[in-house]
């Protein structure tokens, strides 16, 4: 029985470039709703794909202004089918675009459409990294039907003691939160969120708090804290920790020794400090004694030249630098005993605060040992250095387990100030709010009343679950005989994937079932997969994400029958055998959704390639042609490269057309096609050498290889006249090797016209 024909009405005006006079206005009749459109780049076929996802549920109530034609304020969409049999019975479309308001979708043709482009790409699975999404929840309903009254009111009764005994514990958890209301907590404190049911039954681990008595008792005496406690002082440590990396340089090296009297050289040392000071206030030219004021005769004066001179002297300044570093060593000593006496001090106040503040229980101060064989390592560097000042030649000294040791005791004692600094800093905060002592003994109420309810309520909480794991049971029965007559998203959504990508991958690429990762070669590839696909393998990874999506649009097993396929450009970036692979997949969709009425598709493309696949291999054997302003119905299958540029060579022999700038190029693609399918090593010079048909013409060459390449040219190389010739030999050429090419195009002509 012959199909009914079909009559399919496409309008569409202001939307991208089909405006005005470029508006299309298409129909034809048809006895299948699959179609091909070939539209070279900038004819709309993106816009009409992108308009027909508008009526997508995910695009319900968005805008879209850039379908828009630019300057337009609205524009619209519409197609309709219908029966010729049954032309009243029709199936409407139509979407309304206007400027910054909602698109208006009214679906009345009973389809679901569903569209592939760049938007689907780019919103579904280039942000993923081009791995699916795997969180797929729903089921699509079946035909079949299963009696599960009995299971069904059993469940009710379930629920009915599960709401029961759930209802008792409400009025255990409401009293437990009014009683602390009643000592002053608000609901607005974090841990009261705690004497909630769910957390209640969870059975969180809490802090180790007192009980809900002692507490009350602490709130209640923190309200008699004396008021203006002074903080706490936070004792200082200053330590100049260079000083013994420099007493070990000053130790390991030797000093000349100076001619000076060893008798007047210890005398100095003795006095150093008083002969300094008067050596700084005495003048030379007043010569009086700056202490007893009595006039200074030579003998004197000699004397403290050599003062001054010996001061000035290398010795005199390596002595006053181990000077300098005794004292250093001592200031240290002084300065840590100093902070041991005022960290006692502090530790003392602190106990002394435990009693009103609570946290403040387990708060200690560390205190350093500040015993006199604690700074042994230091007295023991401070003779060493004693030493040193008898003999500055010396070095003979071994002095870094001593230095090693006063570190390392400088080091612990800064870091033992710096944590006490930190205790010490925490406990005045805590003497300055007593709010935040009171919230954290609120906290802890809350806790305490925490465990005391969970204690309580634990009986009830295990009735409840043994009600419940009865109930899952239950359920999942239910669920199990409900599956019969439910097919699960995921599961579908898995399964597509699985077989497209096969069918193109043929196992290098696979699909995880659980996480619905890509895997190449049974291995996970994770977050990689962007990375490690190619552009082509991508556009593949989209191309069958789409076609395995197709169940998430969905309610009914009966919906697979109302599908309309929109599929604009699915070859983008691919290699041939990929472009093959996806035309031959579209002839799959069919049977694989088991539609088993009319299937209905509509694919766009502007490679030529992709279209001739389509076509000749009638996958699709309705085939457009996409021009501004028309939608024309395609009149031959002659539709590769080669196929098109020997008809425009015919097209120009046979006066159907004239020559244009691609001539030349047309003319070498032949011959170029021709040349390497019988001699695939031969130049195209020597195979137009070769035959005499083609040498005869000396201009062939030369278009072949000037007008097929991009000069700049002032004018034309050759005449239309010349090229017409050039075409007329290759028709020539072509009847003698290939006489059933040329035939399969001829122009027909009939009544004079072709």
């Amino acid at each position: 029985m012959p199909r009914q024909k079909i009559s399919v009405k496409l309008d569409a005006n202001n939307i991208g470039p089909h405006n005005g006079i470029n508006q299309i206005k298409f129909s034809d009749e048809v006895d299948s709703n699959k179609a091909i459109f070939y539209a070279s780049n900038g004819t709309g076929k993106s816009f009409i794909s992108r308009a027909f996802r508008l009526t997508s549920v995910d695009k319900s109530g968005s805008n879209a202004d850039d379908l828009l034609t630019l300057g337009q304020a609205s524009g619209t969409l519409s197609l309709k089918i219908a029966s010729t049999a049954s032309p009243l019975d029709e199936k409407k479309l139509s979407i309304s675009v206007r400027r910054s308001t909602p698109a208006v979708v009214q679906n009345d043709s009973g389809f679901i459409f569903h569209v592939f482009n760049s938007d689907f790409v780019e919103e579904n699975i280039k942000p993923r990294d081009y791995t699916p999404d795997g969180n797929i929840e729903g089921y699509i309903l079946g035909k079949v039907q299963i009696d599960i009254t009995e299971e069904k009111k059993r469940e009710e009764k379930l629920k009915g003691k599960i709401r029961a005994k759930d209802g008792a514990i409400d009025v255990i958890v409401e009293n437990a939160k009014e009683e602390l209301r009643d000592k002053g907590i608000l609901p607005t404190t974090n841990e009261f969120s705690l004497i909630e049911k769910k957390r209640l039954r969870q059975s969180e681990v809490i802090d180790n708090v007192q009980s809900f008595e002692d507490i009350v008792r602490q709130l209640e005496l923190l309200k008699r804290l004396p008021e203006k406690i002074p903080d706490i002082s936070n004792p200082a440590l200053s330590v100049n920790a260079s000083v013994f990396d420099e007493i070990i340089k000053l130790l390991a090296t030797s000093y000349p020794k100076s001619e000076w009297d060893v008798e007047f050289v210890s005398y100095i040392k003795k006095h150093r400090s008083f002969i300094e000071n008067g050596l700084e206030v005495f003048s030379d030219t007043e010569r009086i004694c700056p202490f007893c004021k009595q006039s200074v005769d030579d003998v004197a004066l000699g004397i403290i030249h050599n003062y001054k001179a010996f001061f000035s002297d290398k010795e005199a300044e390596i002595l006053r630098e181990i000077e300098g570093k005794t004292s250093a060593i001592n200031e240290i000593i002084e300065n840590i005993k100093r902070f041991g006496r005022e960290t006692k001090t502090a530790n003392a106040e602190i106990i002394k605060l435990q009693k009103f503040f609570p946290s403040l229980e387990n708060t200690t101060l560390a205190i350093p040992n500040c015993e006199d064989t604690a700074f042994d390592c230091f007295n023991g560097l401070v003779s060493v250095l004693r030493n040193k000042s008898d003999n500055l030649m010396n070095t003979d000294f071994s002095v870094q387990e001593l230095v090693a040791e006063c570190k390392k005791h400088t080091c612990n004692v800064l870091q033992l100030q710096r944590s006490n600094s930190s205790i010490i800093n925490t406990v005045n905060r805590t003497k300055q709010n007593t709010n935040a002592e009171r919230l954290q003994l609120r906290r802890n109420l809350c806790k305490a009343q925490y465990l005391k309810v969970s204690n309580a309520l634990s009986t009830q909480f295990k009735e409840i679950d043994s009600l419940t794991l009865e109930l899952n049971e239950l359920q999942r029965s239910i669920v199990e005989k409900e599956q019969q007559a439910r097919i699960s998203k995921k599961e579908q959504v898995y399964e597509t994937l699985k077989y497209f990508l096969n069918r193109f991958f043929s196992g290098k690429y696979t699909i995880d079932r659980e996480t619905f990762q890509i895997k190449f070669l049974g291995n996970n590839i994770g977050q990689k997969a962007s990375s490690i696909l190619s552009d082509g393998e991508k556009s593949i990874v989209a191309f069958c994400y789409y076609l395995a999506s197709t169940h998430l649009h969905l309610s009914r097993e009966d919906d697979y029958n109302r599908l309309f396929f929109i599929i604009d450009d699915p070859i983008s970036s691919m290699d041939f055998h990929f472009v093959y692979a996806v035309a031959q997949s579209l002839r799959d969709i069919k049977e694989w959704f088991g539609i088993n009425t009319y299937d209905r598709m509509w694919v766009f493309t502007h490679n030529l390639e992709f279209f001739s696949i389509v076509t000749r291999n009638h996958i699709i054997n309705r085939a457009y042609v996409m021009k501004p302003g028309k939608i024309d119905l395609l009149r031959h299958q002659l539709l590769m490269p080669y196929e098109n540029h020997l008809k425009d060579i015919v097209d120009i022999a046979s006066g159907f057309q004239q020559p244009s700038h691609t001539s030349g190029n047309s003319i070498r693609h032949v011959l170029e096609t021709v040349c390497k399918f019988e001699y695939p090593e031969k130049s195209l010079e020597a195979y137009i050498t070769e035959n005499e048909t083609l040498s005869n013409n000396s201009c062939i060459f030369s278009l072949c290889q000037d007008i097929s390449h991009g000069n700049v040219r002032n004018q034309p190389p050759f005449s239309p006249e010349v090229i017409i010739t050039a075409c007329k030999a290759v028709v020539e050429f072509m009847k003698v090797k290939y006489k059933g090419q040329v035939d399969a195009i001829q122009p027909k002509v009939v009544n004079g016209v072709a």
